[in-house]
């Protein structure tokens, strides 16, 4: 949970506080346990020959998996009661530490739930990406257009004293997150005058909507600003180097030769691994989700045609530096965590069988080695694959599952 946090804030500080925060104390101890459920299983499969033992099933007993199901059970019920206790009192309008437990509380719970969760249907953010005040309050540094500014924080902004200044890695990473916030709620909001029109059935929909050239025109804006933002990024997010694979990763993480295929992309930070990994995952989502351009401008089949084998060309492209980044960066477990839904953005764009392997057998390790449930974003994927040796089909009324920043 600290991937983009400098300071650790979860490790570091949230242990301390759980010693004598009694809901922050059994929201750690909900996920804890369940963690223990998920690689007890994982031995247990293992031990029985099913999956591939890995080095650290192999060092250490995690106990009994109904044991540990009772345990997250209980700490989970614990972490609810304790958590609508607070909100039903409002003690925490008039208590910063009870604002700090609650949120921090909240951001583990979610931690719990997306644990397991199976792939997530399109949905706007929780949180309104439009209130830029918010945002800036939270060290989001934009101007009062909303854009992203090139220096961080807000303190510094208001100041007006820009020159100079350093900021911290996790600043640079947070701001994509706001901008894949962004992607997220112009795609689900499809042509709909009002984004809470996309989430009525098709038959209960205004038969209006935008005009093509206004989509058009906002995907070029969300465009424009993940490219800005990718031209602001410092040094230390730049690979540190490109090789080919030679043997396995690390231990438990036996590759076939279908990963040969992929160039491993190493980076010196996770935290860096991770956010141009999402870079990626981004500029495919906007590629392949471009809006056209007007049929009065009367484009060529063939200029048309040389535009969509060029989105396809880049979007091909951003899938396979995704897979080369997990694969040069899968020692640490918190890079791993966030690459998945990465990895499932990649390989709904991959055809070729050996790419298709490589991802799943990316996808499989995670869950093998650290417990993160990936089995759904597997069989979604194999589903997707089968679809497209049957034909190239559009079902245009199902929700996209291509990201996950509902908790925004």
């Amino acid at each position: 949970m600290d991937l983009f946090d400098t300071t650790a804030y979860f490790s570091s500080k949230v242990p301390v506080l759980a010693t004598s925060k009694p809901l922050l104390r059994s929201a750690v101890c909900a996920l804890s346990a369940k963690h223990l459920r998920h690689l007890s299983r994982i031995t247990s499969l293992n031990n029985e020959g099913l999956g591939t033992p890995t080095s650290r099933a192999s060092l250490n007993d995690w106990g009994n998996e109904d044991m540990w199901i009772y345990h997250s059970a209980v700490y989970y019920d614990q972490a609810l009661n304790n958590l609508k206790s607070i909100v039903s009192s409002k003690t925490y309008l008039d208590s910063a530490a009870d604002k700090e437990e609650m949120l921090a509380a909240v951001a583990i719970l979610c931690a719990f739930e997306l644990m397991d969760a199976p792939v997530i249907s399109e949905s706007q953010t929780r949180l309104n990406l439009k209130d830029i005040r918010l945002w800036q309050n939270a060290g989001l540094a934009t101007d009062l257009n909303g854009d992203i500014l090139p220096y961080s924080p807000l303190d510094v902004i208001e100041s007006g004293n820009l020159l100079g200044f350093e900021f911290e890695e996790d600043q640079k990473s947070n701001e994509l997150t706001w901008i894949l916030g962004k992607i997220a709620n112009h795609l689900t909001a499809g042509d709909a005058l009002s984004a809470e029109d996309s989430t009525l059935p098709p038959d209960q929909r205004l038969s209006i909507g935008l005009t093509q050239q206004h989509l058009l025109e906002r995907w070029s804006l969300l465009m424009t600003d993940l490219e800005r933002w990718h031209g602001s990024l410092p040094p230390s997010f730049h690979p540190s180097g490109r090789t080919h694979k030679s043997g396995p990763i690390v231990p438990g993480l036996e590759l076939s030769q279908s990963s040969i295929i992929f160039e491993q992309i190493w980076f010196d930070l996770p935290l860096a691994a991770a956010t141009i990994q999402s870079y990626h995952q981004a500029k495919i989502l906007l590629l392949a989700n471009e809006p056209q351009e007007s049929t009065a401008l009367r484009s060529t089949v063939s200029a048309r045609l040389r535009s969509y084998r060029h989105a396809l060309a880049e979007v091909i492209y951003h899938a396979r530096e995704i897979c080369g980044i997990s694969l040069a960066n899968s020692s640490t477990d918190s890079f791993r965590v966030n690459s998945v839904q990465a990895l499932f953005v990649a390989g709904q764009v991959f055809q070729d069988e050996n790419e298709q392997n490589a991802v799943l057998e990316l996808l499989s390790g995670i869950e093998r080695d650290i417990g993160w449930t990936t089995r759904f974003h597997i069989d979604k994927l194999k589903d997707e694959w089968t679809k497209g040796k049957a034909g190239n089909h559009v079902e245009r009324d199902q929700p996209r599952s291509d990201f996950h920043w509902s908790a925004l």
